[in-house]
């Protein structure tokens, strides 16, 4: 839906909160593909309290709610969105403690940083993920996977927010994780923790710094309007099966596939998120008619 650009003459539904709500945020800035029109209402909360009370009150008054981390792999429409849109990057939501052989991470910290932060105190289990964008929140969402390895193996427990602004703690055993999936979408998560190994730092930033170069000869260079469109099927990749399908030179408007590492889609600037929509379709009906095999998209429509 478009979103609406200017408040009503009775205000903002969050002007009596304590709490600093933008109205006809741009979203652009805040994706990697650099496409998104004005969020209706837009917030990044300093404290859990500041969140529940923004998160009620959206409840209270039918507002839809979604929540940004790094914008890797979010396709906001180019109209806008009628919604409030919340990013959690205070230093609130974004801490990382080490517990003995257990870590907590809060969801807006960086994966990136949460791989160093374990390598770096002897813990092992989450090296493999270093290359991949974004955060734990998105990541644990997403279930974030890599060389083998991914988010949900490790997890302990989740601590998420509820539509009227309490919390609630969920331990492994209630949650499920598959590829690319997990039983936390649509969840508003505040914080994670993992139970992993101990190891040796050496070995473990040798290790780490090998997956590092591994994923970053992989991805687009010198440009950050770029998003991996698809999930990896089981016993193949969606590129090897993208380029059987002859889909490597596809491209719809300002979208088109990168030739290199055809499972990435580059935006050019100006992209409309409908060219991004008909470009994945595209591939992905051509992929079905020709190999009979149905991907499945990584990208968030929003």
């Amino acid at each position: 839906m478009t979103a609406k650009t200017e408040p009503s003459a009775a205000g903002s539904p969050f002007d009596d909160l304590a709490v600093t709500v933008q109205v006809a945020e741009p979203l652009a800035g805040h994706t990697w593909l650099g496409i998104g029109g004005p969020a209706h209402y837009f917030c990044e909360p300093i404290s859990v309290e500041a969140l529940a009370t923004v998160v009620a009150r959206c409840h209270e008054r039918g507002i839809s709610v979604r929540i940004i981390g790094g914008g890797s792999n979010i396709l906001a429409p180019t109209e806008g969105l009628d919604a409030m849109v919340i990013r959690l990057s205070a230093p609130a939501f974004c801490g990382i403690d080490v517990e003995g052989q257990s870590v907590r991470a809060g969801a807006g910290a960086k994966l990136v940083h949460l791989v160093s932060a374990t390598v770096q105190a002897g813990l092992s289990g989450l090296e493999d993920l270093v290359g991949i964008p974004g955060t734990v929140g998105g990541g644990l969402v997403g279930n974030a996977a890599a060389h083998g390895s991914n988010l949900g193996q490790r997890i302990h427990s989740v601590t998420v927010m509820q539509p009227d602004g309490t919390t609630d703690q969920r331990p492994r055993d209630t949650l499920a994780f598959s590829s690319g999936w997990s039983s936390l979408d649509g969840s508003i998560v505040l914080n994670a923790r993992f139970d992993l190994d101990a190891d040796t730092p050496e070995r473990l930033t040798k290790r780490m710094q090998k997956q590092w170069i591994v994923e970053r000869a992989e991805q687009p260079s010198g440009t950050r309007t770029v998003a991996v469109m698809f999930k990896d099927p089981v016993g193949t990749t969606a590129e090897s099966l993208i380029v059987q399908a002859g889909c490597r030179d596809l491209c719809v408007g300002g979208a088109s596939v990168y030739k290199p590492h055809a499972n990435y889609l580059v935006a050019e600037v100006g992209c409309a998120s409908g060219d991004v929509r008909s470009l994945i379709e595209r591939v992905r009906t051509t992929v079905r008619t020709q190999l009979g095999v149905e991907l499945s998209p990584r990208i968030q429509v929003w």
